[in-house]
């Protein structure tokens, strides 16, 4: 739904405007143009226009300027459905070639089959054989329910105490370490050794950033605020891992149905071999993987910012379940942005398609080494592109920009927006980690408990661990999915932050003021806007 912004130029304005300048922390010029597009309102002073100079450091800048409805880097989005397409018709008919009755009353056969082999005694082979439908019901059903519930309760519990929660998962790795330390001290000497260096480390690296602390808790407070008034951004964030799901089944279908073919295969070599042809098509299958997964997990990225973006300038919009801002931004995401949000991550996919193919053929004799180091240099490379992308979609997600001038906007944002110390301070990635770690095993535990006090699973208990698992791996995955939202709303706000620090005292008084007074607690001695990076890289599908 398209939206339009206007702020009156006032006496009130100015008198803010000031506040904030006297603060040494510079802002953009009160708006006066009204927006036909859902974004963050156009700024004042567009290039050209006369910069804004605080203690002899000129700072001029192009803010963000919400775009048109518009499909851009339209080509891209045409490939990738095009090859979504194809993936999934070869699935479908695949599929309607199989006979499925058959495959499956094949399987039962063998099922039974085996139970009369290794089951003599009818107690005894009733013990061993899997579980019935309500063993796993219960597992599933258990796990479904106490999984959100924890990861909603945690959001509460770190948005009311983030400042302790961030130290003690500082606290945390330095213990864990240093555990790992003493133990290898007896079993391997020189690796409780390397570990114990580690440990030093983090001991030190607490103490650098323990000032820096309660800055990264105001923006995680500022996510997780964005994050519980649009709790409909889990819906679109798991409605993204079922089709990501779904396309791996199809994937994996039309996959090996491809590859058996004739026409895939050397017949002048060994019978494993594939053909050019081959080779690829093998190619094109594991590239259309990454890619799909990448835009998957990109498209969440920019619809969390999206609704950041109106949470930051309307917060009207963004203060319910399915508010208009979700559903706005999930739209936008996936129709007008998808070209954008598939240019970048077709980069991303080719790097890793090209990593991992030298990183299989590593053991080759005949310039091994020469592939482990480029191997090395593309890794490096992959994760440089990822890290500038996870900015570009926040741009791509608020203000709609195609890649190449989102991309633009990231770099000028960095070196002209007066920012004086760059620091990636990975603070609450690490807290989100271990919150949806421990959600995970707490998770387990329930299914564990609920599994163990039916009576009909008294005689299964060899099963139990098995529901635990299950039931961990469920509770890691949806709450990764909490964790990965807050993470990209975290991005999102340092942006917002960065480009509109009078807006967000406007329509947000008391964490605006929470956040400048620990930005200026964090670095007293730093004119300007510090970035600090508390999210990026907890993936969600």
């Amino acid at each position: 739904m398209d939206t339009k912004y206007a702020v009156v130029q006032t006496a009130e304005a100015h008198a803010a405007l000031e506040t904030f300048v006297e603060e040494d922390i510079p802002v953009a010029a009160p708006v006066l143009v009204a927006s036909e597009f859902s974004g963050p309102p156009l700024p004042n002073n567009q290039k050209g226009s006369e910069p804004y100079t605080d203690d002899e450091i000129s700072i001029t800048w192009e803010k963000g300027e919400a775009q048109p409805a518009a499909f851009r880097d339209k080509w891209f989005a045409i490939a990738f459905a095009a090859q979504f397409v194809a993936v999934s018709t070869t699935a479908m008919v695949v599929a309607s070639t199989i006979s499925w009755a058959e495959l499956f009353s094949s399987t039962d056969s063998d099922s039974t089959t085996s139970n009369n082999d290794y089951g003599g005694d009818d107690g005894v082979s009733q013990e061993q054989a899997a579980p019935g439908i309500a063993f796993w019901l219960s597992i599933i059903g258990i796990s479904v329910l106490v999984a959100p519930a924890l990861s909603i309760f945690s959001l509460g519990l770190m948005s009311k105490n983030a400042i302790g929660m961030i130290t003690a998962s500082l606290w945390f790795s330095i213990i864990l370490c240093g555990l790992v330390a003493v133990f290898f001290f007896f079993v391997a000497p020189l690796v409780g050794i390397i570990y114990g260096i580690f440990t030093i480390c983090l001991v030190s690296y607490l103490k650098t950033v323990k000032h820096r602390i309660p800055y990264a808790a105001s923006n995680l407070k500022c996510s997780i605020s964005v994050l519980k008034s649009n709790l409909g951004l889990g819906l679109v964030a798991i409605g993204s891992m079922i089709g990501l799901v779904g396309y791996i089944l199809s994937w994996a279908v039309a996959f090996m149905f491809t590859m058996s073919l004739d026409v895939m295969k050397d017949n002048t070599g060994d019978e494993n071999d594939l053909s050019p042809l081959g080779g690829f098509v093998a190619c094109s299958f594991l590239l259309s993987f990454y890619w799909t997964h990448e835009v998957l997990r990109n498209i969440v990225r920019a619809t969390v910012s999206g609704v950041v973006g109106h949470w930051w300038f309307v917060p009207a919009e963004a203060a319910s379940f399915c508010s208009t801002a979700v559903m706005g931004s999930a739209t936008r995401a996936s129709t007008y942005s998808l070209g954008s949000i598939a240019f970048g991550s077709l980069i991303v996919a080719v790097l890793h398609l090209i990593r991992n193919t030298l990183h299989n053929a590593r053991n080759d004799r005949n310039g091994g080494i020469l592939r482990c180091i480029a191997a090395c240099i593309l890794a490096y490379i992959e994760a440089m592109v990822q890290y500038f992308n996870k900015w570009a979609y926040v741009y791509v997600g608020l203000y709609g920009y195609d890649y190449i001038e989102a991309g633009k906007r990231v770099m000028n944002l960095f070196k002209q927006r007066g920012w004086n110390v760059i620091i990636a301070d990975n603070l609450t990635n690490r807290l989100l980690g271990i919150m949806s770690l421990t959600i995970g095993i707490l998770t387990g535990l329930c299914t564990l408990l609920v599994t163990f006090m039916v009576e009909e699973f008294e005689s299964k208990q060899g099963w139990l661990g098995v529901g635990f698992f299950i039931g961990f791996v469920i509770g890691i995955v949806l709450s990764g999915i909490f964790m990965g939202l807050l993470s990209s709303a975290v991005d999102s706000v340092i942006v917002c932050f960065a480009e509109a620090p009078q807006e967000f005292n406007d329509t947000h008084p008391e964490l605006a003021q929470e956040m400048n007074q620990t930005w200026k607690d964090a670095w007293p001695d730093v004119v300007g806007t510090v970035i600090v990076g508390l999210g990026g890289g907890l993936g969600v599908v």
